[in-house]
């Protein structure tokens, strides 16, 4: 759940244009439906504020009874952007993850490189981001641009440190969901071995192929089984969504 929630920490700013025009707007909100295996898992839900300077996500998530005697999450996510630049100056999370606890606050000094938590100052690269202002970048980027097929990066801090993400262009596919068929295009975040996932490739998202890039479809492989997120509402998008008949 913690890659279902972050939601789609993508891709690398080299090399790209940014588009001129936020793929999102003030009062968006999308939920979704867990499931583990045959099994409903829980729900998560995000919801977009914005002003004329910043972009505020938050992110909520939550296992479901059945899940709970295995895995119990708890999950919310908070982070604030400047509308130019998409960088973070703030970033917090709270989670219970099974039987772990993870608390973190972060303030983003992007102009001197250095990034303050509860545990000290720690140095960072030009232009990092946190688990969603990654995403909101990624979702900035046209389909042109995130249809390349070299390997997209981006700096993001996760855990204190910077993990310099790769991001494998998978194709496109349309997906069935709640609200229609969506036209998607699929990718291959890199993730980190250890607490959560066995292997890299453990994780597969889709987005929508337009201009709202919206998180459309997640899958996950961890210690405990699979696990799949996919769209159940959208509300307030900027653009018209890729549904086709």
């Amino acid at each position: 759940m913690k890659k279902t929630l972050c939601l789609l920490s993508l891709v690398h700013f080299l090399g790209f244009s940014q588009n001129p025009e936020l793929p999102f707007k003030d009062g968006e909100s999308c939920s979704y439906r867990i499931g583990y295996g045959l099994f409903g898992g829980g729900h998560a839900k995000y919801t977009i504020s914005q002003d004329s300077i910043e972009t505020k996500v938050i992110v909520s998530g939550k296992s479901n009874s059945f899940v709970d005697l295995f895995f119990t999450i708890r999950n919310r996510y908070e982070t604030i952007v400047n509308n130019r630049t998409l960088l973070p100056r703030y970033f917090k999370r709270n989670n219970i993850e099974g039987g772990y606890l993870i608390n973190q606050e972060y303030f983003f000094n992007q102009d001197l490189k250095i990034i303050n938590t509860q545990n000290g100052k720690f140095k960072c690269d030009v232009n990092s981001y946190d688990m969603l202002s990654s995403f909101l970048f990624g979702r900035s980027l046209k389909s042109s641009e995130l249809k390349k097929k070299d390997p997209l990066f981006i700096n993001m801090f996760l855990d204190e440190e910077i993990y310099n993400m790769e991001v494998l262009f998978l194709g496109e596919e349309t997906i069935n969901t709640e609200i229609g068929n969506i036209k998607c295009l699929k990718f291959c975040p890199k993730v980190q071995v250890g607490r959560v996932f066995k292997n890299e490739d453990d994780l597969t998202i889709w987005v929508s192929d337009d201009k709202n890039h919206l998180l459309i479809k997640v899958e996950l492989e961890i210690w405990v089984g699979s696990i799949d997120a996919k769209i159940t509402s959208a509300e307030n998008i900027k653009f018209p969504l890729s549904i086709t008949e």
